[in-house]
């Protein structure tokens, strides 16, 4: 193994609005990687706020570079997917670190009621990167 593969990862989050999730996601990839990007996917209609405005991040806590990209037909997947190919391809020698949080719903049949974007987002890279992009998923617990 050579020493630019012992580098850290560049980690990238998928991120929608604040939340426990994104948080909890956000925390993880920090203590993986300096490198960390919050991506955020806005389309035309959006209000233009980035997506933890209100948020105060705890003290001594790192903030993650915001990385908006636009979607002007309210795609979200697509543009993520596209964003961690171009960073693959921009950043040869690294590994790249896809952390999506995910929701951990307590009944099976409850996974219906939330959007999958975690899976499809998961599926694509899989099928679209090679082996330097790696997935984790941080899973949230939703209480009964």
């Amino acid at each position: 193994m050579s020493a630019e593969n012992m580098a850290p990862p560049i980690v990238l989050v998928p991120v929608d609005r604040w939340n426990a999730a994104t948080e909890k996601a956000l925390q993880f990839a920090l203590t993986l990687s300096p490198d960390v990007q919050a991506v955020h996917v806005t389309c035309e209609t959006d209000e233009g706020r980035p997506p933890w405005d209100a948020a105060k991040p705890a003290e001594g806590i790192r903030v993650p570079k915001l990385v908006t990209l636009p979607s002007p037909f309210r795609l979200v997947v697509h543009p993520i997917v596209d964003y961690v190919l171009k960073v693959e391809k921009e950043n040869p020698g690294r590994t790249i670190a896809v952390v999506i949080a995910s929701m951990v719903e307590r009944h099976w049949y409850h996974y219906f009621l939330h959007n999958q974007r975690g899976q499809m987002l998961t599926a694509l890279l899989l099928l679209g990167g090679d082996e330097r992009i790696n997935i984790v998923n941080v899973p949230w617990y939703l209480k009964a």
